[in-house]
């Protein structure tokens, strides 16, 4: 059984927060400026923190876990790396090396970035900015994976999506067994009768991770945008390789502050005060 590794993706500037944080009408929340996405307390604990806490409690452990983080903002994940609790993981930061978002390497690079380091295992994607319910467990993704052994495949995962957003998300579209046919990037609402939205947690095949340098190579002549959204990866490997789709009722994307906003309120009613999974102790 090939084994998994984990790469988080902390590499982003997160220019739409920095943007709200520092406008005249927020007062509340102006102590967060200049924190990366993925370091924002929700419930009193970093978002990395609770991804950290999730990998280090599923059996069989993730052989590794890179976070890959951008130069500007390395010592700050230094920092956090530092003040975490024992936990039984083999955690790596993997500096990507830009200072500023129009140098940023993109999302799809990082992730090559991350698997160069060993494409013979598997890899799950997370993106930093990104939280799911606390039910859900990476475990569904491994287990879709495993009950398929030998046909390269790779596991995505899906939540719905009201209609007047259709527009702002990647939208797959899937056959009944759950095989995703198409991931539609930011579609008029119009074009495509599937609600169901595609978050960045993606369990990649290790088959499936040379298309990385084929994708960028494709595209390395158009806009960063177009090499960045991942979204853009995932339309092109359903073509090339099978990918499923593993349902999950809600998705929590930080962007701006409003969504941060409303992502701390949900995982206040989702979760008891003050009372978070433990870190397993190595």
């Amino acid at each position: 059984m090939v084994l998994m590794k984990v790469v988080v993706l902390a590499a982003g500037y997160g220019t739409r927060l920095e943007r709200d944080l520092s406008a005249p009408t927020n007062s509340t929340h102006r102590h967060l400026q200049g924190t990366p996405k993925p370091l924002l307390p929700v419930g009193g604990v970093p978002l990395l923190t609770r991804w950290i806490t999730h990998f280090s409690q599923l059996d069989p452990l993730p052989e590794q876990v890179v976070v890959v983080v951008n130069d500007l903002h390395h010592n700050k994940y230094v920092s956090w790396q530092r003040s975490l609790p024992p936990h039984p993981l083999d955690l790596v930061l993997l500096n990507e090396g830009s200072h500023d978002n129009d140098h940023r390497s993109g999302a799809v690079a990082c992730i090559k970035l991350a698997t160069d380091t060993d494409p013979a295992h598997h890899w799950l994607v997370v993106a930093g900015d990104t939280l799911l319910p606390p039910s859900f467990s990476v475990s569904a993704l491994v287990k879709q994976q495993q009950q398929r052994e030998g046909e390269a495949v790779s596991v995505i995962i899906s939540a719905p999506v009201q209609e007047q957003n259709v527009s702002k998300h990647g939208i797959i579209e899937a056959d009944d067994d759950g095989r995703v046919m198409k991931l539609l990037e930011k579609p008029d609402p119009c074009s495509t009768p599937s609600r169901l939205q595609s978050p960045c947690v993606y369990l990649l095949h290790c088959q499936a991770l040379p298309f990385l340098q084929e994708f960028l190579e494709s595209r390395k002549d158009r806009p960063l945008s177009e090499r960045d959204a991942t979204g853009h990866f995932i339309s092109e490997l359903v073509c090339r390789f099978p990918v499923y789709h593993v349902s999950v009722k809600e998705r929590y994307d930080i962007g701006g502050l409003e969504s941060y906003i409303q992502c701390c309120q949900a995982f206040q009613v989702l979760e008891k005060p003050n009372i978070v999974g433990s870190i397993k102790s190595s």
